[in-house]
């Protein structure tokens, strides 16, 4: 199935710009909401579940709830990746050969990656199906990216980090310059308060980031429909 890159893009662009912008009570509670981590990602699961425009903020029990049955979906896969890696250069490590221990690092960094992809989409259908059951059913997790086709998916999820790293490297170049442009004590002061800025502008990153995977998610399935314009 084919994917539109430029649609995905421009979709997310203005999911994250209509969430946001002129929002700046919702703004604010997401970032409190960072500090409250399930919050956060119950929020996510909102966005992954298709709720177009963007959700709001509400039912506080309920985004808890949902916000830890997803953390739970990515430890479970993060330990899964640790014991992969663990294993493999473990059983590197006790034939002591450079050449197998390259190999097996290779081996290691490929297995990571196609896990991490996977959990991507695990976590779409755990908030689109409701159950924590279906973030784990990998043969259909696995047949709804070989629907999207494995080439499209890996590369859109280049495309995404690009786009990320791209947006994080601007922010940092213009703290660096408008530090040096302030003076010495007042760039020190800005330099301290950085990290208080990713804070801020993580919501940003987060809103799109999810929104992103989830039209890339839905672009696997037989109703392309399903992949709509915000309003």
């Amino acid at each position: 199935m084919s994917v539109k890159y430029e649609r995905l893009l421009e979709e997310s662009f203005d999911y994250t710009r209509n969430a946001l912008w002129g929002r700046w009570l919702r703004w604010l509670q997401l970032v409190v909401c960072i500090i409250v981590l399930p919050l956060m990602y119950g929020y996510f699961v909102r966005i992954m579940r298709g709720d177009a425009p963007a959700p709001e903020l509400g039912g506080w029990g309920r985004l808890f709830i949902d916000g830890l049955k997803l953390l739970a979906v990515y430890l479970v896969y993060v330990g899964l990746m640790l014991v992969v890696a663990v294993a493999l250069m473990g059983g590197a490590g006790i034939v002591a050969n450079g050449l197998l221990t390259a190999g097996v690092a290779l081996v290691s960094f490929v297995l990571l990656i196609l896990i991490w992809l996977v959990a991507q989409m695990a976590a779409v259908r755990f908030a689109k199906a409701g159950s924590l059951r279906e973030a784990f059913n990998i043969p259909a997790v696995l047949g709804h990216i070989r629907s999207i086709g494995w080439g499209s998916y890996i590369f859109s999820q280049i495309i995404l980090q690009i786009v990320l790293m791209v947006f994080m490297t601007v922010l940092v170049f213009l703290v660096v310059i408008v530090t040096g442009l302030i003076g010495l004590v007042a760039g020190i002061i800005g330099i301290l308060l950085f990290p208080f800025l990713m804070l801020a502008v993580s919501p940003v990153v987060y809103i799109f980031q999810y929104r992103y995977n989830t039209l890339v998610y839905e672009s696997g399935t037989a109703d392309s429909s399903s992949v709509t314009a915000t309003p």
